[in-house]
């Protein structure tokens, strides 16, 4: 498992503190996570693994296609 932990601490009144730990799903992008502060508000952005497919274009594809297997 992974999570996600915000934590905050003001350094002029130490009682101030603020940690929360979120876990997260499986399929994140770890290295695409960001953060934001503005106006007070913290905005963070976990976006979500792209699985990555492979695509085969028709135009590259021969018109006659053999596959050759041996059986087992």
């Amino acid at each position: 498992s992974k999570y996600l932990i915000i934590r905050t601490e003001e350094s002029t009144e130490p009682d101030r503190k603020f940690m929360r730990k979120f876990r997260l799903p499986g399929r994140i992008d770890i290295d695409g996570i960001s953060a934001e502060y503005e106006n007070g508000v913290l905005a963070v952005t976990v976006p979500r693994l792209i699985r990555r497919g492979f695509l085969i274009d028709p135009a590259v594809v021969p018109e006659r296609l053999e596959v050759l297997a041996r059986a087992a």
